[in-house]
């Protein structure tokens, strides 16, 4: 039996011959269409075109003949001359192209006569231009309309008749084309004729050969059903030609669409599945927004969240901080039905649920037979089936744990239910967390709102107030510029007053340490022979020594003092060793400390430097005047000294020489006696003022000491600070920069 593949072969193999005869027949008539086209295109529409060019260049030469003669402009005469020999020289070429193309044309003898002509007619042109250059105008016209006119009508006849003939010729050969393309068209339709006959009957004769194979085929395919679950029917192969060959394909297209079905319903599954995932975890994120509280939250996230992974019970627990422990506490549950002893709260650690929240991980325990706990219900009790413990956490931190009771195994639907819900959950917590907190700031907003309102109302007539206020400021302020005025004198005046006070203190200072050095010096000597005096003269001689030396002391102070405020102290910047200075300090007030009973402590820290320019001289007396005041005004305690280095940019009071990355040290005195009360830390600093008169009756002294320490500190660059609290003690601290050459005569010039 033939194949049908043979078939169609021997069937197209008929159709293919006759298509090779009908093309070599269309190409051979196309051939003779080609050569009547290619003469018409090539040789007769090129000779008409060339023509035309050549009567347009030669009716341009002779109208620039013309104007030529007609010229009377040199420079537009020479430009016709141009034109003229551009024209005639074109004229030229295309005449030349003509006769080199004259091919089989019988009119060689036309295109002499024009050749003729046209040198005719440039001879006249050039007798025109001698006719000219001998300014002969007239002899110029008259062979121009004379000789040049019969010329040119003779040449413009002999080059219609060549074109008259070209066209004649192309017309011919034009109908001859339009012949040969009707044979074409008679034979190309007799040809499709032919061929659509044999196609025809070589489809016949396939078709009745596999009319059978394919009925059977059709048989089996209507029986076909693209959505029957169960098996479908094959076809039987009994041939191995393509019939054959279609029922072997048509049985694997039906193992592949059942395997395509088995996969479509799975995919359908899936997307049930994941559809039913969705429109729980809808359901519970509408549910968020509509609780106000944990406990409400528990509540409704167990009613919706147990019924759909089929949990029989539930229970949820929440993270609680209880006498500084965190539990896990009870707060909802779901068909709870468990033993009485079931615990409400678990430490973390402690059981499923503290295990759970110590791990951060899930536990799904099946239960085993012979667990002992049910879960009731009306017809009675049922032992669950598996127990799922599961953290919920947010922000890396397990906030409640939920535990899930079911008499069936729990789904991988369920699971991937729970994980999704896992981080919503502990969000939802926070969320709710956020909203009280949210209620909370909202209450006291509208209560500091009111009060705004009420202070918006008072500063209202405040306003008004200082309106009224500014006018009379107004009217007051030129009252104050006349005053000022006036103050200025009276302060020139009080200047020069302060001064003649201070050069009057420092010389009455001069004269009264005379006398007073030589009474202490001569009591000194009286309480030191013990020969000459019994022990009352001798206590006497002590007494006039111990006045005398007070007595001194206030008048170097007074001279200090007057030296300050006259702008005659002398600061002299040196390298001063801060690392000998506690002993110096222990030196003179170590016997003061054990006399009173007093701990004192000189402490260095370790990033103080070695050494340090400033005047040592006025350092050691600001030092040594505070420390005179720690010991006089401390009955009990302790005295310290505490010396640090530190960036002179970061010193918190205003002095003169601070500077970022300048080099700064602090010397801090403290001690624990009466304090300062807050109303009299700054009257202390002035000179001759003490905190009250009580103070100055009890402890003596003429309130100089640290008005003098701040004029000294000033002066070295620093500043001071105090800190006190009465009754518990006082801390004063000196801030001093490191003087520089510029900064000790830039102290020189303030004084």
């Amino acid at each position: 039996m033939m194949s049908y593949r043979k078939k169609q072969l021997l069937g197209f193999g008929f159709i293919l011959f006759a298509l090779m005869i009908l093309l070599f027949v269309l190409a051979f008539m196309l051939d003779g269409v080609r050569q009547n086209l290619s003469e018409i295109v090539d040789e007769r529409y090129d000779k008409v075109s060339r023509s035309a060019a050549f009567r347009n260049n030669f009716s341009y030469l002779d109208s620039e003949v013309g104007y030529l003669i007609n010229e009377s402009d040199p420079q537009q005469a020479i430009r016709h001359e141009s034109q003229i020999d551009r024209r005639s020289q074109n004229a030229y070429n295309h005449l030349s192209y003509m006769q080199l193309h004259i091919g089989h044309d019988s009119n060689g003898s036309l295109l002499g006569s024009i050749q003729q002509g046209l040198d005719r007619y440039m001879n006249v042109v050039g007798q025109i231009n001698s006719a000219l250059e001998q300014n002969d105008p007239d002899t110029a016209a008259a062979l121009y309309v004379e000789e040049a006119q019969d010329i040119r009508t003779n040449l413009l006849r002999n080059l219609s008749e060549y074109t008259a003939m070209q066209e004649e010729k192309m017309l011919r050969a034009q109908k001859e084309a339009d012949q040969r393309f009707g044979h074409i068209l008679v034979v190309s339709a007799m040809s499709a004729l032919a061929i659509i006959l044999i196609g025809v009957a070589s489809a016949l004769w396939v078709i009745r050969g596999t009319g059978r194979s394919l009925r059977r085929i059709t048989d089996v395919m209507d029986r076909f059903d693209p959505s029957a679950v169960e098996r479908m029917p094959r076809l039987e192969v009994t041939t191995e030609d393509e019939i054959g060959n279609i029922a072997r394909g048509y049985n694997h297209m039906i193992d592949a669409l059942e395997g395509h079905n088995q996969r479509v319903r799975e995919f359908n599954q899936r997307i049930e599945d994941n559809n039913w995932l969705q429109t729980r975890l809808n359901e519970l994120a509408l549910l968020y927004q509509q609780v106000s509280g944990p406990d409400t939250l528990a509540r409704m996230f167990l009613s919706v969240v147990a019924p759909a992974v089929h949990a029989s019970s539930g229970l949820f627990y929440i993270r609680e901080k209880k006498d500084g422990q965190t539990r896990f506490v009870r707060i909802a549950a779901y068909a709870d039905g468990g033993p009485n002893n079931t615990a409400a709260e678990f430490p973390i650690g402690e059981g499923l649920i503290g295990q759970a929240a110590l791990d951060g991980r899930e536990i799904l325990i099946d239960v085993p037979d012979d667990y002992t706990g049910t879960m009731r219900a009306g017809s009675g009790a049922f032992r669950p089936s598996q127990i799922w413990v599961v953290p919920i956490e947010a922000e890396d931190r397990v906030e409640a744990v939920i535990e899930l009771a079911s008499l069936e195994p729990f789904t991988l639907l369920h699971r991937q239910l729970i994980e999704q819900l896992r981080s919503t959950l502990g969000i939802a917590l926070q969320s709710v967390y956020g909203r009280a907190e949210v209620e909370r700031l909202l209450q006291e907003s509208q209560t500091l709102t009111q009060e705004l309102q009420s202070q918006q109302e008072e500063l209202r007539s405040v306003n008004v107030r200082l309106k009224q206020q500014y006018v009379q400021a107004e009217q007051s302020r030129k009252e104050l510029i006349e005053a000022q005025t006036e103050l200025e004198s009276t302060a020139e005046e009080l200047r020069q007053s302060s001064q003649y006070k201070s050069e009057f203190l420092a010389n009455m200072s001069h004269e009264l340490r005379t006398p007073l050095n030589s009474i202490l010096i001569l009591s000194q000597l009286i309480a030191e022979n013990p020969e000459d005096l019994e022990s009352e003269g001798r206590s006497y001689a002590e007494i006039i020594h111990r006045s005398g030396q007070d007595l001194l002391d206030i008048v170097n102070d007074v001279l200090d003092l007057s030296k300050v405020e006259a702008g005659m102290l002398d600061i002299n910047r040196e390298l001063f060793s801060l690392h000998d200075f506690p002993e110096l300090l222990h030196y003179g007030f170590e016997a003061l400390a054990n006399q009173k009973n007093l701990e004192f402590e000189i402490s260095v820290a370790e990033n103080v430097p070695e050494f340090f320019y400033t005047d040592s001289k006025r350092l050691q007396q600001i030092v040594k005047n505070l420390l005179s005041n720690a010991f006089k005004f401390t009955s009990k305690g302790k005295v310290s000294c505490k010396l640090e280095a530190l960036d002179a940019g970061d010193i918190p009071c205003s002095a003169l020489g601070a500077q970022k990355g300048k080099p700064a040290i602090a010397i801090t005195i403290h001690d624990t006696g009466i304090g300062i009360a807050e109303d009299k830390r700054e009257i202390i600093f002035e000179s001759f003022r003490q905190a009250d008169g009580s103070t100055e009756r009890m402890y003596g002294g003429t309130g100089l000491g640290l008005s003098i320490c701040r004029e000294f500190a000033r002066l070295l660059g620093g500043c001071m600070t105090l800190v006190s609290a009465e009754g518990q003690g006082s801390s004063f601290t000196l801030y001093l920069p490191e003087m520089t050459e510029e900064e000790r005569d830039d102290s020189r010039a303030e004084q």
